[in-house]
């Protein structure tokens, strides 16, 4: 349709360049073993795919979602009140909103290459797919759910390290560019999650009343969290500990903490995405997740192009706000 070239135009050019990025993922002899393609699909649908069929392993993108991302950067870039936590000269407004559309499509794209790479498909070599709509789930069993819920905590997981080390490699001895960079990137977490579970068919309204297990999709503020956790070990493990660090870490949470409250004006925690994770049902879902992938590690790794590392138990996670969003005190 023509409402839609607009967006092919963007995207088509967007994804040359990042089609050349994503042979660095891995290493050569690993990506040629894998012969993995992207494609765009005609669906306005909101959909993200990952399929093995053939020999051959496919990341295809609805252009629904294509759109749906465009329109969630173009949003952001644009509100009238993105002053109060995010400033942008009007000069480069047109260039914020390509850049963090770029950044969004690379995510969802390692996140689906995640799935390839890490073997989530040759597991399953029965239906080799895996998307990200789940438009069967009120079929699957809460064990299955489960199951999911995890391979999309590790492609999640994988995505966060890829594009945080694509900043790593940009890195600036200036702190205000640093700021404004890994801010954006904060953001593009952000948005991606939240175009996801807004096209979804889940209530993630009901969350602190259904069991963890209901969903085959981690809640979106979970998500959020654990890739932020993966961005935080990525930089420290690579910078060290230093003020920079920290303050790029702190300026990152506080961005989205006054995103939410000051643009979205969420202040009740159940319309909240991010401070969801804060609470103890919210840590609690987070361990889980990093607990049952270790176990899982073990029936994937034969499966996996690559070497899939186990992480250290988690005995324990601070949190900070109770289901109303009033801070506990400790």
């Amino acid at each position: 349709p023509e409402c839609y070239c607009y967006i092919y135009e963007k995207t088509n050019n967007l994804l040359q360049k990042l089609r050349e990025g994503v042979k660095t993922w891995v290493s050569k002899e690993v990506y040629k073993k894998m012969d993995v393609s992207i494609w765009v699909y005609d669906d306005i649908r909101v959909n993200a795919f990952a399929a093995y069929y053939e020999g051959k392993n496919y990341i295809a993108l609805s252009v629904g979602l294509c759109q749906k991302f465009f329109d969630a950067a173009k949003e952001f870039v644009q509100d009238e009140n993105l002053e109060k936590v995010f400033k942008i000269s009007v000069e480069k407004i047109d260039g914020f909103i390509q850049l963090l559309y770029m950044y969004m499509l690379n995510f969802i794209i390692a996140h689906e290459f995640g799935h390839i790479v890490h073997g989530h498909l040759l597991a399953d070599s029965d239906k080799g797919f895996i998307d990200e709509i789940h438009y069967e789930k009120e079929k699957i069993k809460n064990e299955d759910k489960w199951k999911t819920q995890l391979m999309e905590y590790d492609a999640d997981f994988f995505a966060s390290t890829i594009n945080t080390a694509i900043f790593i490699e940009r890195w600036v001895e200036d702190i205000r560019t640093l700021l404004a960079n890994f801010d954006l990137l904060y953001f593009s977490f952000y948005l991606c999650f939240s175009v996801l579970a807004k096209e979804s068919k889940n209530d993630f309204s009901t969350y602190f009343n259904k069991s963890i297990d209901e969903y085959e999709h981690p809640h979106p503020g979970i998500r959020m969290m654990y890739s932020l956790i993966a961005l935080c070990d990525l930089l420290i493990s690579n910078k060290g500990e230093n003020e920079t660090i920290y303050k790029i870490i702190w300026s990152g949470f506080d961005g989205v903490i006054s995103y939410e409250k000051n643009i979205l004006k969420t202040n009740k925690i159940r319309e909240c995405y991010f401070s969801v994770s804060q609470t103890r049902k919210g840590v609690q879902h987070i361990m889980n997740l990093a607990n049952g992938w270790s176990e899982m590690v073990d029936i994937l790794k034969k499966y996996s192009y690559i070497p899939i590392y186990k992480t250290d138990f988690v005995k324990s996670m601070t949190y900070f706000l109770d289901e109303n969003g009033e801070f506990i005190k400790k």
